[in-house]
């Protein structure tokens, strides 16, 4: 009888356990998927159609015990759902994308804090809800706080340098730091691009401190620049007469 009831615990132990474990999977799946996602909107990957049904990212957001990893891709992906909204000029979507956005990103916080993407993405939201930029400065210190040097921050500087202008100095002064991370890091198609865009009226200013930099990474620079036809002062390099058969 005894054996008897112990295999009986043992099944339901096991039936439990096993039900645990789908769960678990599930739930992995679920992670994954969203995290893929989120990440090929961080690359710059366009979709032609929504990259996930909306009932997914909720289920996201409103689990009992949050997930960071899972709440932070949605919060990414509802970024590009409303981009998305924006781009087909339809302002009665996008304006509830938007906030779906911000109580996706809140959500998000709520749960890592610590992160410095979703801490831009805050302030990025609020800029396009149309508050003013001075309104959400410490939204914008955090972010620089938090993630100085991650990956994604070539996406952070073209919209910083564009109201540096209206900065106090030690933003201005992280927008010129971060613009020589880009260099220092090897990146320099993305660094062509922000000068070329938002960074041009402060070139000087941001290229003053490229001195420290590696040298080939400067002369990458100076020869990308050139061949788009923009000269410009880089330090450590001499000025040289543009010869476009020579690269």
């Amino acid at each position: 009888m005894a054996n008897a009831i112990g295999r009986s615990i043992l099944v339901v132990i096991a039936i439990f356990s096993a039900g645990w474990a789908m769960l678990f999977f599930l739930s992995q799946t679920q992670e994954s998927r969203l995290s893929n996602i989120a990440n090929a909107v961080l690359s710059g990957t366009s979709f032609k159609r929504n990259p996930i049904a909306e009932a997914g990212l909720a289920a996201a957001e409103n689990r009992a015990i949050c997930n960071p990893r899972e709440i932070r891709a949605a919060a990414i992906i509802r970024l590009r759902l409303y981009e998305m909204a924006v781009d087909s000029l339809d302002s009665q979507l996008a304006n509830e994308r938007l906030t779906s956005l911000r109580s996706s990103v809140r959500k998000a916080l709520g749960c890592i804090p610590t992160d410095g993407l979703l801490w831009f993405i805050q302030y990025w939201s609020a800029i396009n809800r149309g508050d003013q930029v001075s309104d959400h400065l410490d939204e914008l210190r955090m972010s620089y706080r938090l993630a100085p040097y991650e990956g994604w921050i070539a996406l952070r500087s073209p919209y910083v340098l564009a109201i540096y202008d209206v900065l106090p100095p030690e933003l201005q002064e992280s927008a010129r730091r971060e613009f020589v991370s880009i260099v220092r890091t090897g990146w320099i198609r993305d660094a062509l691009k922000i000068l070329k865009g938002a960074g041009w009226r402060h070139r000087e200013a941001l290229l003053a401190g490229l001195g420290t930099v590696r040298l080939d990474f400067r002369l990458q620079l100076d020869r990308a620049l050139r061949a788009e036809g923009l000269t410009v002062q880089i330090p450590g390099i001499e000025p040289q007469e543009f010869r476009p058969w020579r690269y």
